[in-house]
Protein backbone atom coordinates (compact mmCIF):
# COMPACT_ATOMS: atom_id res chain seq x y z
CA UNK A 1 0.00 0.00 0.00
CA UNK A 2 1.18 3.71 -0.80
CA UNK A 3 1.00 6.01 2.21
CA UNK A 4 1.27 9.96 2.77
CA UNK A 5 2.91 10.70 6.07
CA UNK A 6 3.58 14.17 7.22
CA UNK A 7 4.75 15.75 9.98
CA UNK A 8 4.79 18.95 12.43
CA UNK A 9 7.52 18.49 14.78
CA UNK A 10 8.15 21.50 16.94
CA UNK A 11 12.08 20.61 18.36
CA UNK A 12 14.72 20.68 15.66
CA UNK A 13 16.82 17.34 17.17
CA UNK A 14 13.06 15.71 17.34
CA UNK A 15 12.35 17.02 13.32
CA UNK A 16 15.97 16.00 12.56
CA UNK A 17 15.36 12.30 13.88
CA UNK A 18 11.52 12.40 12.14
CA UNK A 19 13.17 12.84 8.91
CA UNK A 20 16.08 10.80 8.88
CA UNK A 21 13.80 8.00 9.63
CA UNK A 22 11.38 8.68 6.85
CA UNK A 23 14.35 9.48 4.16
CA UNK A 24 15.14 5.62 4.95
CA UNK A 25 11.51 3.89 3.77
CA UNK A 26 10.16 6.39 1.13
CA UNK A 27 10.78 9.39 -0.82
CA UNK A 28 10.56 13.16 0.05
CA UNK A 29 8.08 14.92 -1.88
CA UNK A 30 8.18 18.15 0.07
CA UNK A 31 10.23 19.35 3.17
CA UNK A 32 7.82 17.01 5.65
CA UNK A 33 6.10 15.10 2.95
CA UNK A 34 7.36 11.42 2.17
CA UNK A 35 5.46 8.95 -0.04
CA UNK A 36 6.08 5.16 1.31
CA UNK A 37 5.07 2.12 0.12
CA UNK A 38 4.98 -0.93 2.67
CA UNK A 39 2.91 -3.51 4.61
CA UNK A 40 0.54 -2.85 7.18
CA UNK A 41 2.66 -4.31 9.40
CA UNK A 42 5.90 -2.07 8.38
CA UNK A 43 3.64 0.89 8.69
CA UNK A 44 2.83 -0.32 11.89
CA UNK A 45 6.41 -0.66 12.70
CA UNK A 46 7.27 2.31 11.32
CA UNK A 47 4.56 4.49 13.05
CA UNK A 48 5.73 3.04 16.64
CA UNK A 49 9.32 4.24 15.57
CA UNK A 50 8.09 7.87 14.96
CA UNK A 51 5.93 8.05 17.93
CA UNK A 52 8.92 7.04 20.26
CA UNK A 53 10.88 9.87 18.94
CA UNK A 54 8.42 12.81 19.54
CA UNK A 55 6.75 14.53 21.95
CA UNK A 56 3.52 13.38 21.41
CA UNK A 57 1.99 17.09 23.39
CA UNK A 58 3.63 19.32 20.96
CA UNK A 59 4.37 17.25 17.94
CA UNK A 60 2.23 15.34 14.84
CA UNK A 61 2.75 12.79 12.55
CA UNK A 62 -0.06 12.15 9.78
CA UNK A 63 -0.61 9.28 7.86
CA UNK A 64 -2.62 9.34 4.47
CA UNK A 65 -3.34 5.48 2.75
CA UNK A 66 -3.48 6.26 -0.51
CA UNK A 67 -5.34 3.42 -2.30
CA UNK A 68 -5.53 3.39 -6.45
CA UNK A 69 -8.56 5.13 -7.09
CA UNK A 70 -7.83 7.74 -4.56
CA UNK A 71 -4.34 7.81 -6.81
CA UNK A 72 -6.54 8.57 -9.73
CA UNK A 73 -8.74 11.52 -7.98
CA UNK A 74 -5.12 13.17 -7.34
CA UNK A 75 -5.61 17.19 -8.65
CA UNK A 76 -2.14 18.33 -9.46
CA UNK A 77 -1.22 21.98 -10.48
CA UNK A 78 1.96 23.45 -11.65
CA UNK A 79 5.17 21.33 -12.26
CA UNK A 80 4.16 18.69 -9.81
CA UNK A 81 3.24 14.89 -10.51
CA UNK A 82 2.27 12.31 -8.87
CA UNK A 83 5.41 9.57 -7.92
CA UNK A 84 4.79 6.31 -8.89
CA UNK A 85 7.05 4.33 -6.35
CA UNK A 86 8.43 0.94 -7.84
CA UNK A 87 7.86 -2.15 -5.16
CA UNK A 88 11.09 -4.53 -5.52
CA UNK A 89 11.99 -8.21 -3.35
CA UNK A 90 14.71 -9.12 -2.56
CA UNK A 91 15.44 -12.54 -2.71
Amino acid sequence: MKYLICYDICHPKRLTSVAKELEKMGIRVQYSFFNVEMSSEMLETLIKRLVAQIDTKEDKIYVYPLCSECRKKVIIDGTGTMLDLQTYKIL
